[in-house]
């Protein structure tokens, strides 16, 4: 950050030199002073009382097809539409098969609205939404050739750095809640190496490694999928971003490119905590009155009858689903459903309010406290979501 310099003005003094007349008998006496009566001068004029800062509104759950597209358009980046020849070849592929096209947005909706709803909370490019579609067709249960797996294909290493548990019976990638959140905290560490999302989304398939390496030989950071630059990558790579790109085009300009988008409705899917006595998916459906057919379908990684203490307590659960009784959730971590209790404003400076886009782990860094002791100091799990407008307790 560039800091201002302190502009220090010297003050500006003009002496006055007055000669003393010697006496004199012939002087004539000076006059007395005449009083000058001050005028008081205005008092100055009270500002106007500041007004409170609004807080965001927390955006509506999205529960349609129609608000998923209409909220995705709103965050793509400008100009959704590329006309090279790259990106116009997948468009025509993904037109030319429309039926089939819109069939896979339909099955996967209520994830991919999940999808849209995380990257709005992080204030992340749309096109990032996106790429789950193209890495598995927006199936959570994908397992892909050499070992890439999940809704967000990724990769055993790269999971396990970003605190997914893949090993001892469990595999978190196939947990949409859990690679969801690897996959973004990837990105936003992507983002912050690489300019632009396209640079961003190469380096997620090929590799931040790869791409660094292809950008140095180049010498410039240009980045383009329809000039294949840098040089030096894989044609998947290229292909991925003019993938991402020709989607984008259409949920741009769906009815330009002979595309219909669904329009159905559907109830939003929420990520829950899971009590720690509950030893599998079968006891889960029933603590909870919960189909556990639903239950398989949104949580690949929750499929066995018997848990293994790798196995995350988290799972996606469509809204208009019971929810679980509160004795039935003693022995569960504390969602984030509450705000923190009121504090005495003179402690206000050890305290957030949580704004649009943040996540609990940059508001750590911010403070400079360690994320598990932030959680502890407002009760927070693993996972939990954070609400726009809550107020977090900053531990010192």
């Amino acid at each position: 950050m560039k800091r201002l310099a302190a502009l220090v003005l010297p003050g500006l003094f003009v002496a006055g030199c007055a000669t003393t007349p010697p006496p004199s008998s012939t002087a004539l006496p000076l006059p007395a002073p005449v009083p000058v009566e001050a005028t008081p001068l205005p008092a100055p004029a009270e500002p106007p009382p500041a007004e409170p800062a609004a807080v965001p509104a927390t955006p509506a759950r999205i529960a349609d097809g129609d608000a998923l597209f209409e909220r995705l358009r709103g965050r793509l980046q400008s100009p959704a539409c590329d006309e090279g020849s790259r990106s116009g070849t997948w468009r025509r592929r993904y037109a030319g098969h429309a039926t089939a096209f819109e069939a896979k947005l339909r099955r996967g909706l209520p994830l991919l609205a999940y999808v849209v709803e995380e990257v709005e909370r992080r204030d992340l490019p749309g096109e990032f939404a996106l790429i789950p579609i193209v890495e598995s067709a927006l199936r959570p249960e994908a397992r892909g050739i050499g070992g890439p797996t999940g809704l967000w294909q990724m990769v055993a290493g790269t999971a396990r750095h970003h605190g997914v548990r893949v090993g001892g019976g469990y595999d978190g990638r196939l947990s949409p809640v859990d690679s969801t959140r690897a996959a973004l905290d990837y990105l936003v560490a992507l983002q912050g190496e690489f300019d632009g999302w396209r640079a961003t989304a190469m380096a997620y398939n090929a590799g931040d490694g790869r791409l660094r390496r292809a950008l140095a030989r180049s010498g410039d950071a240009d980045v383009s999928a329809e000039h294949r630059r840098p040089a030096g990558l894989a044609t998947v790579t290229y292909d991925y971003v003019a993938k991402l790109e020709a989607l984008a085009c259409l949920v741009a300009e769906p009815d330009r490119h002979g595309v219909r988008l669904p329009a159905d409705a559907f109830a939003p899917l929420e990520a829950r905590n899971v009590p720690s006595d509950v030893p599998g998916l079968p006891a889960l459906a029933r603590r909870w009155g919960v189909d556990e057919a639903t239950l398989r379908r949104w949580n690949p990684s929750h499929r066995s009858a018997r848990w293994t203490a790798a196995t995350s307590r988290h799972v996606l659960l469509p809204s208009d689903q019971p929810r679980p009784m509160a004795s039935s959730m003693s022995a569960a971590p504390r969602a984030p459903a509450e705000a923190p209790p009121p504090v005495d404003p003179s402690e206000e400076a050890r305290h957030h309010r949580v704004v649009a886009g943040e996540t609990l782990w940059r508001i750590a860094r911010r403070y400079g406290v360690a994320l598990e002791a932030l959680r502890a100091a407002n009760g927070l799990a693993e996972g939990d979501t954070l609400r726009v407008g809550v107020r977090l307790r900053i531990p010192d």
